[in-house]
């Protein structure tokens, strides 16, 4: 028994460490969060001075990397980024601005349906940081026919917002995430979580 905790406290801090030293930020004003390893492939969403990722593995000049914001694995260019947070970040767009506007725009738009209708849609908007957001759905909201197509619309105002490829999340009343929309090569791609 002493052996067995004695190696869980060692995998415990070896683990620890490990995973604070895999921590990267952008040190770029702006730079791209890709698909694959290469500048020619669609970009997911782009990455704003200072933003956090968390490193997978190394190859070459290119990174594999994780938002643990979104869940999101993908590449980027290891030159852009750095082991410390910059002291002085630098952003091309007020994103937390953006986002005001944004759920302001959603709730005033969810209240409407309600009223007109009587069905519940959105209960809340959370910013994950750039141009990374999420929706808090009513449950039934889930359940109706166009549900897809209203997050699609949704997207689309967030993205117009932004003025550059973003990322939306969906999740139901339990915080549990239904699907992600995200920018594509041409068009948004809605992807549906594992749950």
């Amino acid at each position: 028994m002493k052996q067995f905790f004695f190696y869980f406290t060692i995998l415990f801090f070896v683990s620890s460490i490990v995973s604070a030293n895999d921590k990267i930020y952008s040190a770029k004003p702006i730079t791209s969060f890709y698909i694959q390893p290469d500048v020619n492939s669609p970009m997911i969403y782009p990455i704003e001075s200072g933003y956090e990722l968390s490193l997978l593995e190394n190859k070459g000049e290119w990174s594999n990397v994780i938002d643990l914001k979104t869940g999101l694995k993908g590449w980027i260019l290891s030159e852009h980024f750095v082991d410390t947070k910059p002291d002085r970040i630098v952003t091309e767009k007020d994103h937390s601005g953006s986002f005001k506007i944004f759920k302001e725009r959603i709730l005033e738009m969810s209240a409407s349906i309600e009223e007109a209708i009587g069905v519940k849609t959105f209960v809340d908007a959370e910013h994950l940081g750039g141009v990374a957001a999420s929706i808090i759905a009513d449950d039934d909201w889930f359940k109706a026919r166009r549900h897809q197509n209203q997050a699609f619309q949704v997207y689309e105002i967030w993205k117009s917002q932004n003025q550059s490829p973003s990322f939306l999340s969906f999740k139901d009343l339990n915080n549990k995430e239904r699907f992600i929309i995200l920018s594509g090569p041409h068009k948004p791609r809605l992807l549906k979580a594992d749950n």
